[in-house]
């Protein structure tokens, strides 16, 4: 099944109707601009401060959040700030995570 299976994405990757081929464009190359923030332009949060969900006051009750649970000890994450970062690097407990937005 494997043979078969890499003999098919080998036929479809060099057939040239599916390869790439970066020198058709519909639009100039002159015409392309960069856009959005530059590498590293968006700060990870490392290690962000909590506070209990009742003292979250500056939170609507129905703001979205990410939320994440490990070992009895739980998250939440606001796409409000999180939109801003997009990164965090966190730990709970031992375990050590990555939220990304």
């Amino acid at each position: 099944m494997k043979r078969w299976f890499l003999f098919l994405v080998f036929l479809l990757m060099s057939t040239p109707a599916l390869a790439w081929d970066f020198d058709r464009h519909s639009i100039p190359v002159d015409e392309i601009r960069s856009g959005g923030p530059p590498k590293d332009g968006i700060p990870a949060l490392v290690k962000p401060r909590y506070i209990p969900a009742a003292a979250a006051d500056f939170m609507r009750d129905d703001e979205q959040v990410i939320g994440f649970a490990h070992g009895g000890e739980a998250r939440a994450y606001p796409l409000r700030i999180m939109s801003w970062h997009e990164l965090v690097n966190d730990r709970l407990g031992d375990l050590p995570i990555l939220v990304s937005w």
